[in-house]
Protein backbone atom coordinates (compact mmCIF):
# COMPACT_ATOMS: atom_id res chain seq x y z
CA UNK A 1 0.00 0.00 0.00
CA UNK A 2 1.29 3.78 -0.95
CA UNK A 3 1.11 6.75 0.74
CA UNK A 4 0.92 10.23 -0.84
CA UNK A 5 3.70 12.68 -0.60
CA UNK A 6 3.60 16.33 0.75
CA UNK A 7 3.36 19.39 -0.95
CA UNK A 8 4.60 20.15 -3.48
CA UNK A 9 4.63 16.05 -4.89
CA UNK A 10 0.51 16.31 -4.17
CA UNK A 11 -0.81 18.00 -7.32
CA UNK A 12 -4.35 17.03 -8.12
CA UNK A 13 -3.16 18.34 -11.84
CA UNK A 14 0.30 15.80 -12.26
CA UNK A 15 0.45 13.58 -14.99
CA UNK A 16 2.61 11.27 -13.48
CA UNK A 17 3.30 9.24 -10.59
CA UNK A 18 6.86 8.59 -8.92
CA UNK A 19 6.40 5.82 -6.87
CA UNK A 20 9.62 5.34 -3.90
CA UNK A 21 10.93 2.02 -3.01
CA UNK A 22 9.31 2.93 0.34
CA UNK A 23 5.72 3.35 -1.04
CA UNK A 24 5.84 6.64 -1.13
CA UNK A 25 3.68 8.18 -3.91
CA UNK A 26 4.83 11.75 -5.36
CA UNK A 27 2.31 13.19 -8.12
CA UNK A 28 4.65 14.92 -10.28
CA UNK A 29 4.51 16.80 -13.84
CA UNK A 30 6.23 15.14 -17.09
CA UNK A 31 7.19 18.57 -17.92
CA UNK A 32 9.19 19.62 -15.18
CA UNK A 33 11.25 16.12 -15.33
CA UNK A 34 11.48 16.50 -19.17
CA UNK A 35 13.32 20.45 -18.63
CA UNK A 36 15.96 18.75 -16.01
CA UNK A 37 17.13 15.79 -17.37
CA UNK A 38 17.15 14.38 -20.87
CA UNK A 39 16.84 10.74 -19.25
CA UNK A 40 13.05 12.15 -18.67
CA UNK A 41 13.01 13.60 -21.69
CA UNK A 42 13.62 10.14 -23.41
CA UNK A 43 11.95 8.16 -21.60
CA UNK A 44 8.45 10.53 -21.99
CA UNK A 45 8.90 10.64 -25.78
CA UNK A 46 8.62 6.70 -25.80
CA UNK A 47 5.58 5.39 -26.63
CA UNK A 48 3.27 4.40 -23.94
CA UNK A 49 0.71 2.23 -22.50
CA UNK A 50 -3.03 3.19 -22.61
CA UNK A 51 -3.85 4.56 -19.58
CA UNK A 52 -5.27 1.50 -17.88
CA UNK A 53 -3.89 -1.18 -19.80
CA UNK A 54 -1.60 -2.37 -17.34
CA UNK A 55 -1.52 -2.45 -13.25
CA UNK A 56 0.70 0.03 -12.93
CA UNK A 57 -1.71 2.72 -12.54
CA UNK A 58 -3.10 4.66 -9.65
CA UNK A 59 -5.75 7.72 -9.93
CA UNK A 60 -5.86 7.16 -13.89
CA UNK A 61 -2.18 8.18 -14.06
CA UNK A 62 0.83 6.16 -14.86
CA UNK A 63 2.58 4.97 -11.63
CA UNK A 64 6.66 4.75 -12.56
CA UNK A 65 8.00 2.66 -9.70
CA UNK A 66 12.10 3.99 -8.62
CA UNK A 67 14.61 2.47 -6.67
CA UNK A 68 14.85 5.48 -4.51
CA UNK A 69 13.27 5.93 -0.99
CA UNK A 70 11.07 8.67 -0.04
CA UNK A 71 13.41 11.40 1.54
CA UNK A 72 15.90 10.58 -1.49
CA UNK A 73 13.23 11.01 -4.41
CA UNK A 74 11.96 14.46 -2.39
CA UNK A 75 15.52 16.02 -2.22
CA UNK A 76 15.78 14.88 -6.16
CA UNK A 77 13.08 16.14 -7.43
CA UNK A 78 13.17 19.57 -5.65
CA UNK A 79 16.18 19.91 -7.63
CA UNK A 80 14.01 19.39 -10.77
CA UNK A 81 11.06 21.86 -9.79
CA UNK A 82 10.87 25.29 -10.40
CA UNK A 83 12.40 27.12 -7.20
CA UNK A 84 8.73 29.01 -7.24
CA UNK A 85 6.92 25.77 -6.08
CA UNK A 86 9.84 23.79 -4.71
CA UNK A 87 12.59 25.30 -2.67
CA UNK A 88 16.10 24.14 -2.99
CA UNK A 89 17.00 21.44 -0.41
CA UNK A 90 19.40 21.85 1.94
CA UNK A 91 22.12 18.69 2.07
CA UNK A 92 23.66 18.66 5.61
CA UNK A 93 24.91 15.17 5.94
CA UNK A 94 27.34 13.08 3.67
CA UNK A 95 24.98 10.08 2.97
CA UNK A 96 22.14 12.06 1.62
CA UNK A 97 24.58 13.80 -0.59
CA UNK A 98 25.71 10.75 -1.84
CA UNK A 99 22.14 9.38 -2.56
CA UNK A 100 21.46 12.41 -4.07
CA UNK A 101 24.47 12.56 -6.48
CA UNK A 102 23.59 8.65 -7.49
CA UNK A 103 19.89 9.44 -8.78
CA UNK A 104 21.54 12.57 -10.19
CA UNK A 105 24.28 10.44 -12.26
CA UNK A 106 21.53 7.92 -12.61
CA UNK A 107 19.06 10.03 -14.31
CA UNK A 108 21.35 12.39 -16.46
CA UNK A 109 21.14 15.26 -14.50
CA UNK A 110 24.50 17.23 -14.74
CA UNK A 111 23.64 20.68 -13.64
CA UNK A 112 22.05 18.97 -10.19
CA UNK A 113 25.34 16.75 -9.60
CA UNK A 114 27.33 19.54 -9.63
CA UNK A 115 25.47 21.13 -7.46
CA UNK A 116 24.99 18.46 -4.58
CA UNK A 117 28.54 17.98 -5.16
CA UNK A 118 29.71 21.28 -4.12
CA UNK A 119 27.63 20.67 -1.02
CA UNK A 120 29.82 18.55 0.22
CA UNK A 121 32.26 21.52 1.10
CA UNK A 122 29.57 22.95 3.31
CA UNK A 123 31.16 23.72 6.64
CA UNK A 124 27.77 21.73 8.03
CA UNK A 125 29.14 18.86 6.34
CA UNK A 126 32.46 19.03 6.63
CA UNK A 127 32.19 19.65 10.44
CA UNK A 128 29.79 17.08 10.94
CA UNK A 129 31.46 14.22 9.22
CA UNK A 130 35.23 15.84 8.28
CA UNK A 131 36.91 12.19 8.90
CA UNK A 132 34.69 11.05 6.19
CA UNK A 133 34.30 13.72 3.86
CA UNK A 134 38.27 13.82 3.46
CA UNK A 135 39.55 12.60 0.21
CA UNK A 136 41.67 8.95 0.13
CA UNK A 137 45.21 8.90 0.75
CA UNK A 138 47.28 6.27 -0.87
CA UNK A 139 49.82 4.80 0.67
CA UNK A 140 53.45 5.88 -0.41
CA UNK A 141 56.32 3.95 -0.24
Amino acid sequence: MSTCASSPFDHPKADIIMRSSDGVDFRVFKLFLSLASPFFETMFELPQPAVGTNDDTKDGLPVISVQEDSKTLDTFLRFCYPSTLAEDPSLENLTDIKAIVGAARKYSLNLIERKVCQALASPKVLEAEPLRNRPERTAQT
